[in-house]
């Protein structure tokens, strides 16, 4: 609760400026989801957006460390910020994912297993000429081996998830470090969260409200989705500052507003 009234003094006097940029930087995301549709062109607009956004989401993140920091910034330097840093978003980005190959291995194991036995299933229900019926009850009993793989997929995403909670600082790291290697940002964020994941956890999680609240609001009929546009406007920056106020208040940094 203390993390989240800093980011709200933070915020004050700032909602403009904030709601604008989180509109554009959530304007672009939604023109490459429709581009991204569009046959033939959207696969190109699909890999150039995997290359792009890691940098794009870097600018973001730098502009609203900024914002929140009382400096003045254009609504579009994300974009400039993002391309500046472009060889560093995604060399923090790849360090990141090195520290996580595990659990990302064990996940795409355990899919792949659970994706061979369920076929294994059907091929011997079509091999021994079971009805279909019989089928339909094979298809819902799957095979132990399958059920196992589902424990395993289940437990390797608690599993990354921790993970992804020890290196979350890196990018606030590289941000305010910018001649700290990549390397020693996740490592430093590692040290920074040591005993810390659960409060960050927690910290997402008071959240939880707010979205639910934003859900069942966009499930009304025509101002559903002006709501739900509004709500992800406003909470977008509003998590953003407070990850940024945990941040600050992790690494010792003065973050009064």
């Amino acid at each position: 609760s203390e993390t989240r009234k800093q980011a709200r003094e933070s915020l004050k006097g700032k909602w403009g400026v904030v709601v604008l940029i989180t509109l554009i930087f959530l304007g672009y995301s939604f023109l490459v989801g429709l581009l991204s549709a569009i046959p033939f062109l959207g696969f190109l607009v699909s890999i150039a957006a995997i290359v792009i956004d890691i940098p794009i989401i870097y600018g973001f993140m730098m502009t609203m460390m900024k914002l929140k920091r009382g400096e003045s910034v254009g609504y579009f330097d994300f974009f400039k910020d993002g391309f500046t840093n472009f060889k560093r978003a995604w060399c923090l980005t790849g360090r990141l994912l090195l520290k996580m190959i595990a659990p990302l291995i064990l996940i795409i194991v355990a899919i792949i297993i659970m994706v061979v036995s369920i076929i294994a299933s059907f091929a011997t229900a079509f091999a021994v000429g079971i009805s279909t019926s019989t089928l339909g009850g094979a298809i819902v009993g799957v095979s132990a081996l399958t059920i196992i793989a589902y424990i395993v997929v289940l437990a390797a995403y608690i599993w990354l998830f921790v993970k992804s909670l020890s290196y979350g600082l890196g990018i606030y790291l590289a941000i305010d470090n910018p001649t700290m290697k990549p390397l020693d940002c996740v490592n430093k964020s590692k040290e920074l969260m040591d005993g810390n994941k659960g409060r960050l956890f927690c910290l997402y999680l008071s959240f939880i409200g707010w979205i639910a609240l934003a859900v069942v609001v966009s499930l009304i009929p025509f101002i559903g989705w002006i709501a739900a546009i509004a709500g992800t406007i406003v909470l977008t920056p509003y998590i953003g500052f407070a990850s940024i106020v945990f941040y600050e208040n992790r690494a010792g940094i003065d973050s009064s507003a």
